[in-house]
């Protein structure tokens, strides 16, 4: 016997389920939070899942090769959208939705961090200034020193300011990016819809609101090879 199809609810549970920590990739790269706090908070959010989610009963039978496949391949979709979102998100808000602006690098300020083994990591962020003396919101990270104060920039700033700005070189590499979440998100609602996720408990032989009706003894049955003695009757003269 092989694993039933889960129902088509429990499919489409299951795609919001593998998507949600897309939308905090999506949020911590929009919003420039670090990696590691991304990760924090799905690892969080898994464990609250885990805690919440009702426990199974009943007895799962082994998938098929293919389902077993579209297993594996839904986990993958699943972290390779994860990454491929925090680095697209942002950039891709700036493509659409950016507008040019010529600004000049008001400001540096360097974000020192010493890692284990004594390895320094240092961070250049770079505050704008408008050529009409209006700030740029956010600011132009970088991990080397790249611009010097004074110097002319051209970057593509949000008109929401929620954004940081970015040059146009960069926003145009996000194309690689933002094609892997794509085809990300495509395998996760196929493989999903497929039944490549959990399998589906077995069915009850018999459901269990249905009520067994009243049990009656059966006749005896003669035994095999015996037989049944008659009495004759005779007559008394």
């Amino acid at each position: 016997m092989r694993a039933e199809m889960p129902p088509v609810a429990a499919r489409l549970r299951l795609i919001g389920i593998y998507l949600a920590p897309v939308l905090l990739a999506a949020a911590g790269s929009v919003l420039d939070w670090p990696g590691w706090v991304v990760g924090f908070l799905i690892m969080i959010a898994l464990i609250v899942y885990g805690a919440v989610r009702p426990t199974r009963t009943g007895k799962t039978l082994p998938k098929p090769p293919l389902r077993r496949f579209l297993g594996f391949v839904l986990w993958t979709s699943a972290f390779v959208s994860v990454v491929a979102t925090f680095h697209a998100a942002r950039l891709t808000v700036l493509d659409l939705t950016g507008s040019p602006a010529t600004a000049t690098i008001d400001y540096m300020e360097m974000d020192r961090t010493i890692h284990r083994g004594g390895r320094v990591e240092i961070d250049y962020c770079y505050h704008l200034k408008r050529s009409d003396g209006g700030w740029v919101s956010g600011s132009l990270c970088r991990d080397g020193q790249e611009y010097s104060r004074g110097q002319t920039v051209a970057v593509l700033a949000d008109p929401t300011g929620l954004v940081a700005p970015e040059t146009p070189e960069e926003v145009a590499g996000v194309t690689l990016f933002r094609t892997i979440a794509l085809v990300s998100y495509a395998l996760i609602i196929v493989s999903a819809l497929l039944g490549g996720g959990p399998a589906a408990p077995q069915r009850p032989l018999v459901p269990p609101q249905t009520r067994y009706p009243r049990w009656r003894p059966s006749p005896p049955r003669p035994r095999a090879g015996s037989r049944t003695r008659t009495r004759r009757k005779t007559r008394r003269r």
